[in-house]
């Protein structure tokens, strides 16, 4: 057969096997699977002994990294040093690697008796926007055949495609552990133990999340505004089988009445005005994992029949369509009124509390477990400042003496506030009156005016100072109960100072 329908021939089997490495690649995402076939194809085509793969890393630390080694007849496969050597060889070079001797060529004097039989070596660069990523590397013993141009140009058409397949497999093998990251990370941060309080009432809570979240029963959080229900919510998810499943939160209170079921239930194309296309409901995106409604107490009494029969039958239409979907779902509600008065004025089924209601968890606020509030607030402000500043003794105990109506949220929110404008790194009662947020800038407001008025509408002859230091007197006695001692506490003086002043004002 002449030589050019030989050489044809030859080339056509070459792109036959290019065909078939890229269609099984193709379904292929992982890392060392792409290497693996890569390597298998340049053992046939290029019919050598042994193949390795090297990845070069970006760093200097750790230059080559034998990821793959193919043998066909030896067990071990190349040896990582000679590898590493080869990388060296064409990083320096710049130009693919072809000899009859490869520990010639490579300059080993004295190899050791794993390498001591190579001969022949075929080396390409794996090169992508100009910078060689790795090296194809082709080793056959010192009896074995020599690697010919055709080899070399075999090789050399391989590496472009080998490195596209390459670069996508890394791409998503990074993508998998940037995502196994996240997962890791959110987990971590609804973990019960990050919800702060030792309190307990805060114990038993945490205790009851640990319990609850092995079952797959409904939950109804009860609570003032700001107790972290979400944050339960989320705990819950992340402890129970469901942990890898969706978590979705909605706030029924958010949403304009008319939109509600549109949004928990999804709707069909045209099935009202503005429904230009398909959309799933929450409940469906959150098959298999966790719905979290907020604000139940907000949902329309006409939409309750079919979040009951959700929960009765796990199935549902969307808006506009007859279609019934079967779903998974573990719901999760809240609410931060009390459903009994809602019931009683027919504003919420009784029907669907008991079904919502399987277990229930009360969280507590502020004013319940005042202990936990230096807790709190140390952790939010190392949160806020990272780790630059922190509340000192005195400023913890106003902290705890301080009324939170709006619970750990109104506390969240201050502790911000205060890592921002405080100016020292140990922040002080004083700093904190000098803030004058929230109720204290309130009442120092009141206050200020009630002086103003005071000002403006006292007689020629009167002492204001008088006047303010008697008032002082007589709320402090009164607020103490009539107790000079702690009159005199809350006023910051002590007891003999107090009644020479009850003495120069004639107050018994």
């Amino acid at each position: 057969m002449p030589d050019n329908t030989l050489s044809l021939k030859r080339r056509i089997e070459e792109l036959e096997e290019f065909h078939r490495l890229a269609q099984s690649l193709s379904s292929v995402v992982g890392l060392f699977e792409t290497l693996e076939a890569i390597a298998n194809c340049c053992l046939k085509l290029c019919k050598a002994e042994q193949a390795a793969i090297v990845l070069l890393s970006p760093t200097p630390d750790d230059s080559a990294k034998t990821v793959v080694r193919s043998a066909g007849a030896s067990e071990e496969g190349i040896d990582h040093v000679v590898n590493s050597l080869v990388a060296g060889w064409i990083e320096h070079h710049q130009k693919p690697l072809l000899t009859d001797n490869i520990l010639l060529e490579l300059k080993i004097t004295n190899p050791h008796s794993r390498i001591r039989s190579l001969g022949p070596a075929l080396a390409v660069p794996l090169t992508s926007e100009g910078k060689t990523i790795g090296i194809i590397n082709l080793v056959n013993s010192q009896n074995g055949p020599k690697f010919s141009a055709d080899s070399l140009q075999t090789a050399s058409t391989l590496a472009p495609l080998a490195t596209q397949f390459i670069l996508r497999a890394k791409a998503h093998e990074s993508l998998f552990e940037d995502n196994r990251r996240l997962k890791s990370a959110l987990r971590q941060h609804y973990d019960v133990e990050s919800i702060i309080g030792k309190s307990p009432t805060m114990t038993e809570l945490k205790a009851k999340i640990l319990r609850v979240a092995s079952t797959s029963a409904n939950v109804f959080l009860s609570g003032e505004t700001g107790t972290g229900k979400e944050l339960v919510a989320q705990a819950i998810h992340s402890h129970s089988l469901r942990a890898g499943k969706p978590f979705i939160a909605v706030n029924c209170a958010a949403i304009p009445a008319t939109l509600v079921e549109s949004e928990l239930f999804g709707h069909e194309k045209g099935s009202f005005t503005g429904a230009t296309e398909m959309k799933k409901g929450t409940f469906e995106s959150a098959h298999t994992g966790t719905l979290f409604l907020d604000e139940i107490s907000a949902m329309p009494v006409e939409l309750q029949p079919k979040l009951l029969r959700v929960l009765e039958e796990r199935a549902f239409s969307r808006v506009g369509s007859s279609t019934v979907i079967h779903v998974d779902v573990r719901l999760i509600s809240a609410s931060n009124i009390e459903l009994s008065e809602a019931i009683k004025a027919g504003r919420f089924r009784e029907d669907l509390y008991h079904r919502l209601n399987v277990v229930p968890l009360h969280l507590p606020p502020l004013r319940e477990r005042t202990a936990d509030i230096p807790l709190l607030a140390q952790s939010f402000l190392q949160e806020f400042s990272y780790g630059t500043k922190r509340f000192a003794p005195d400023a913890q105990e106003k902290l705890s003496k301080m009324s939170w109506r709006g619970n750990v949220r109104e506390l969240r929110n201050f502790v911000e506030r205060v890592s921002i404008f405080a100016p020292t790194p140990d922040v002080t009662a004083g700093e904190l009156r000098n803030l004058a947020v929230g109720e204290e800038k309130q009442a120092s407001s009141q206050l200020a005016g009630a002086l103003k008025e005071l000002l403006v509408s006292k007689q020629n002859d009167e002492n204001v100072l008088d006047i303010v230091e008697k008032d002082l007197l007589r709320l402090a006695f009164e607020q103490a109960q009539g107790n000079l001692t702690k009159a005199a506490e809350l006023l910051g003086i002590d007891r003999n100072a107090f009644q020479r002043r009850l003495d120069k004002f004639k107050l018994r």
